[in-house]
């Protein structure tokens, strides 16, 4: 007699949905670009879907710092990986929002420019020879003008990050040749085309004050001012991603001021 064994029936997933923790939502500054993303936060966590469960799964999402990969049916029940019974239910009330419009990746805006200056009497001082211009500081509407237009060769050279004023920051070479603020890379400092720093040489010092674990490009502006930028906000220019960028909120950082 032939021995009948039990059908397993296998859960048809349509997709993946990355669960990370709320404190690391800035680490998706690295996927914003990646079109079809939503976002959204509970008290505890950042959800991220939009992902295949077919189609190999992009490199930098694998590098993002998740909790748990979760697998969703059209239930909205959550598989882990290799299981065939769901461990949780989405929760159908998460304001699920496009990736660009949900995540902070903006050059930090609360409570700043701060001034460097104060106690150490440092300035920016105007100079005869400025150096190569590897950063430019334009507005959102010219940058999605130049993203229409420009041929992709050039947008390959370049990244970007956008705050919740409709600002751009590209960094690169060569640059657009469209309206903004040209800015010279001093390892991490921007300092803007036409100004050193006064005095000379302190370079690394205000580094090992203001970003002693090298998170941050430091902008700074021709009255001694300066704001930072976290690094993985920056992301490849594609001609997808500059359309897919919108001004958005911006997550007040303050920080204090060691000058």
């Amino acid at each position: 007699m032939a021995t009948n064994h039990a059908a397993v029936m296998t859960p048809q997933f349509t997709g993946i949905i990355l669960q990370l923790p709320l404190q690391q939502y800035a680490a998706l500054g690295t996927v914003r670009h990646l079109p079809g993303l939503e976002a959204a936060a509970d008290a505890t966590s950042v959800w991220l879907r939009g992902i295949s469960a077919i189609e190999p799964v992009h490199p930098l999402l694998l590098q993002l710092p998740a909790i748990c990969t979760w697998y969703v049916d059209n239930a909205q029940r959550l598989f882990q990986k290799g299981d065939i019974t769901p461990t949780a239910i989405l929760d159908n009330s998460l304001p699920w929002q496009p990736l660009p419009k949900w995540l902070t990746v903006s050059l930090p805006v609360s409570g700043m420019p701060h001034p460097v200056t104060e106690g150490a009497g440092i300035t920016l001082i105007p100079v005869a020879q400025p150096g190569e211009t590897t950063a430019l500081l334009t507005t959102l509407a010219h940058w999605h003008i130049y993203g229409e237009t420009a041929p992709a060769i050039r947008l390959q050279q370049l990244s970007f990050a956008a705050d919740n004023k409709d600002r751009v920051l590209i960094v690169g070479h060569p640059l657009p040749a469209i309206p903004g603020k040209a800015y010279v890379k001093e390892q991490q400092l921007l300092l803007p085309a036409g100004f050193a720093l006064q005095p000379a040489g302190i370079t690394s010092i205000i580094i090992q004050q203001l970003d002693p674990q090298h998170e941050y490009l430091l902008l700074f502006h021709p009255d001694g001012s300066w704001e930072r930028i976290p690094q993985h906000a920056l992301v490849p220019a594609t001609r997808r991603g500059i359309r897919a960028t919108h001004s958005g909120p911006a997550q007040p950082e303050t920080y204090d001021n060691v000058f």
